[in-house]
């Protein structure tokens, strides 16, 4: 592979939309969503900007294969302009090695690289990582997650499922009634969402973004059509909402909240079930549900039962690899001394997350 000191990552906007996420999908295996143009876009109003390049990749045969991926760029105080590469997938170590030879021919006004990948643990990418000068680095995404195998039939599907699962979403169904259904992204649903999850947050005292990002999110992914509402009732009364993203063949459960009443009615089991059946039916073969503890502290965790809920759905938990930064120039030594600093008094300040 070559690189020059032109090469540079193109600004989003330069790039067609569907274009982007076509190249995407077919050169990132299990592409995620923050890879997307519609993610770029929930970002325009944030300090972030989309930026977009295509890496070239050795393959065994001696070919080559094209990589698009889609970094954002922002200001970090006293460092400069840093990038940012989020969960980006279709990472081998021939990959990390190529991407490093053209971050490293890139304009020196970053001075480094965060990335995170949407990959499994793999010691071989680990090494490929620290042999190419990456350092590792805190995560901006959760390192441990549940992902839903929904290939095969549904009884198939559901066979992965642990036995509680299935009980609960059956009783659910049978003995308490409770109905779940796919509904428009309208403004009285947005503001039952925003409701269950200011619900949520006062019970568990978990840190939550603002409204506002939210919304932004829900907005875009309502016009492009790759985001859903769910609601669960019972008796007449919303119960528990879901926010869905979807691309390509993967979906994830990104947004959720819930009211503290009727805990056995078991609604948030029967809700899963209907969006797998819904998003199995629309062709999707994996559904990731997003952040759980450390599978070896969960029973420690603020949040251990959200563990034992999403735990139910697969076999054994997912483990994704660590995030990497790396060095562009002499001014990341500050960024790497002061930098956790830096993000800790801008969350304090504004109350919402650096990254």
């Amino acid at each position: 592979m070559s690189t020059t000191a032109a090469a540079e990552p193109r600004p989003a906007k330069a790039t067609d939309a569907a274009a982007w996420d076509a190249q995407v999908l077919e050169g990132q295996s299990r592409a995620h969503y923050m890879q997307s143009d519609a993610w770029a876009r929930t970002r325009e109003e944030s300090p972030w900007r989309a930026l977009r390049d295509v890496v070239p990749v050795p393959t065994a045969d001696g070919g080559e294969r094209q990589l698009p991926i889609q970094l954002f760029e922002r200001t970090a105080p006293l460092a400069g302009r840093i990038l940012f590469l989020p969960r980006v997938s279709g990472i081998t170590p021939e990959a990390v090695d190529a991407i490093t030879a053209r971050a490293k021919a890139y304009p020196k006004r970053w001075f480094g690289l965060k990335m995170e990948t949407f990959e499994t643990e793999d010691p071989a990418l680990i090494a490929a990582f620290e042999r190419n000068g990456w350092v590792r680095a805190a995560s901006s995404q959760y390192q441990h997650a549940v992902a839903v195998d929904l290939t095969g039939t549904l009884d198939e599907v559901a066979a992965r499922f642990k036995k509680r699962a299935r009980n609960s979403y059956r009783a659910a169904e049978n003995k308490f009634g409770v109905t779940v259904t796919k509904v428009e992204m309208t403004a009285e649903n947005e503001a039952e969402m925003h409701r269950l999850i200011g619900e949520t947050k006062e019970r568990s005292g978990g840190y939550f973004r603002h409204p506002e990002y939210f919304q932004r999110i829900w907005d875009v992914y309502k016009t492009v059509g790759q985001g859903h509402f769910y609601v669960a009732h019972y008796e007449g009364e919303v119960q528990s909402m879901a926010f869905v993203i979807r691309f390509g063949d993967t979906a994830w459960y990104k947004d959720a909240g819930s009211i503290r009443e009727n805990a056995k009615i078991f609604a948030p089991y029967l809700m899963q079930w209907e969006i797998m059946q819904d998003l199995h039916a629309d062709g999707v073969t994996l559904y990731e549900l997003a952040n759980i503890p450390d599978p070896a502290e969960w029973e420690t965790s603020d949040i251990r039962g959200l563990y034992t809920f999403k735990t139910a759905w697969a076999p054994e938990p997912v483990r994704y690899m660590p995030t990497f930064e790396l060095p562009l120039s002499g001014r990341y030594a500050l960024w790497q001394k002061a930098g956790r600093w830096l993000r800790a008094v801008y969350t304090r300040r504004t109350g919402d997350a650096w990254f």
